[in-house]
């Protein structure tokens, strides 16, 4: 139930609004009219109306308050900037003044003048003075704090900057690390397959170190065997020796009174028994007397026989191919076993020995200069030449001594060299005297094949020297008349008879 002091409020409330309306009423009407009383409701107000009237006004009272308050706020704002504005002058005069006062020289009376205008005590209230100053001042410090800011910022930006650079490098650097050490994890798996690698290498090169030794003994025990059993052959069929062999040449082909006779040496059979055992049984058996054998290159430096049938092949003019001389190497006769040579019996001038590498035979070629540096051994070569100038040549011929692989140092390998001229140095001289296929002038062939064939042939003899015959002598004496230069004994029947050697 409402209390009696609620009942009291809004029975004023209700009198007052009546007299507030009266009273509106009765001054916006100019005139005098008779007053008209508003009948007041027969029913009183409740207390939720009341309280929600009272609530308005008191809403109303306040909004006006606040707009009045914010009105003041605003003068005073304003006021307070004005002031401001004034002292920010006030404080420039002053200081133009003094400016003033140091560039000028003047009287003690305007000097105080001025020191009375600088002064604003007694003319401003201090508290604003105060006020303005501590305002200047805060402007001052937030101005120098901005700029310090500023400058902080710019400081960190570059910081930031220099940071984010070096972020970048550190990652650059990272990933570089990381490959660097991705490259050394694989050149470290590299090297050690490659010194596995390199281990199973020297252990093949070890082994083949060993066995091109084994080979290399078990080679120059082989060859010590031919040459020991080349020996025992000769000694036990053509004698002790020295062996002599004569060549009967025929200068002119079908003129009689052109045949001369060359006289050959073979070396001791204890320096060459194998190439002399192999030159002896070629002649035994026939080789050199029966069919075309001849004397058929020229090569400036040595006069080349061949055996029959040379002067078939088709590199020496013929119509026959291949190789020439399948019915002797049917009998093993075409070619030495071995390269023989011996130091002590070199390529000299008028030495006979086989032509051909790495496997001489069955040519022989006759020496016409001293060919022992070409023709010899590699050590002999060095051994004459000296180390700079058998370096110097090596360098040029093979890129260095060092680099001489097997393939080389077999067509490196010295030619046999079996004998040596002792008769008929002046036949020699005039067979060397003869004109070659190379000195024939090209306008002279006739086709594409004959040009092909002087560059294969160019040393090729225009006229080959034909070889009648090849014996082999007994008893030979310097000096002896061709019909008498020795004899051969044969063996017919079981009997043995002596007959002389037709030169």
């Amino acid at each position: 139930p409402p209390s009696s002091s609620t009942s009291s409020t809004s029975s004023t409330l209700t009198s007052t609004l009546t007299t507030t309306t009266t009273t509106t009423t009765s001054e916006t009407t100019p005139t005098q009219t008779p007053t008209t009383t508003i009948p007041l409701p027969t029913r009183p107000p409740s207390i939720v109306e009341a309280e929600a009237r009272t609530a308005r006004e008191l809403s109303h009272a306040v909004r006006k308050l606040t707009n009045d308050l914010r009105t003041c706020n605003t003068r005073v704002n304003a006021i307070e900037e004005g002031f401001q504005n004034l002292y920010v002058a006030h404080l420039g005069n002053v200081d133009g003044l003094r400016k003033c006062r140091e560039g000028m020289i003047l009287a003690p009376e305007d000097i105080e003048k001025l020191d009375d205008v600088e002064s604003l005590e007694g003319i401003v209230n201090p508290a604003l003075l105060e006020q303005a100053q501590f305002k200047e001042d805060q402007k001052a410090r937030t101005k120098r704090d901005e700029e310090l800011a500023s400058k902080h910022r710019t400081l960190i930006n570059s910081l930031e900057t220099r940071i984010e650079s070096l972020v970048r490098r550190e990652r650059s650097w990272e990933r570089t690390i990381s490959e660097l050490q991705a490259r050394r994890d694989l050149l470290e798996r590299r090297e050690g397959a490659w010194e596995r690698t390199i281990g199973d290498l020297m252990g093949e090169i070890e082994v083949r170190a060993r066995r091109e030794d084994w080979w290399e003994d078990m080679k120059r025990e082989m060859e010590g065997r031919i040459g020991a059993l080349s020996q025992i052959a000769v000694v036990e069929r053509f004698g002790q020796g020295p062996h002599h062999v004569s060549m009967t040449v025929l200068l002119e082909e079908g003129n009689p009174s052109s045949q001369r006779t060359l006289i050959f040496e073979l070396a001791p059979i204890e320096l060459a028994p194998h190439s002399v055992h192999l030159f002896l049984t070629q002649i035994a058996e026939g080789y050199w007397s029966r069919g075309t054998p001849a004397i058929v290159l020229n090569a400036e430096h040595v006069l080349q026989a061949c055996p029959h049938p040379c002067l078939d092949s088709v590199d020496l003019g013929g119509r026959t191919p291949g190789y020439p001389y399948e019915d002797m190497r049917a009998a093993g006769l075409d070619v030495v076993s071995f390269q023989e040579y011996s130091p002590a019996f070199p390529h000299e001038k008028y030495t006979i020995g086989f032509a051909g590498r790495p496997h001489s035979g069955p040519e022989f070629y006759i020496n016409l200069l001293d060919n022992t540096l070409d023709h010899g051994t590699l050590e002999e070569r060095k051994r004459r030449m000296g180390q700079a100038e058998y370096g110097a040549w090596a360098e040029e011929a093979f890129g260095g001594v060092e680099e001489v692989d097997v393939g080389e140092k077999d067509m490196m390998e010295p030619y046999p060299c079996f004998g040596k001229l002792v008769e008929g140095f002046d036949v020699v001289d005039e067979i060397a005297r003869s004109l070659t296929r190379a000195s024939l002038p090209k306008d002279d062939l006739d086709d594409e094949d004959d040009m092909e064939r002087v560059d294969l042939d160019e040393n090729m003899l225009l006229r080959p020297v034909k070889i009648a015959s090849v014996t082999i002598l007994e008893n030979y004496s310097p000096g002896a008349k061709a019909a008498g230069v020795g004899e051969k004994k044969e063996k017919e029947g079981g009997s043995e008879t002596t007959t002389t050697d037709e030169l």
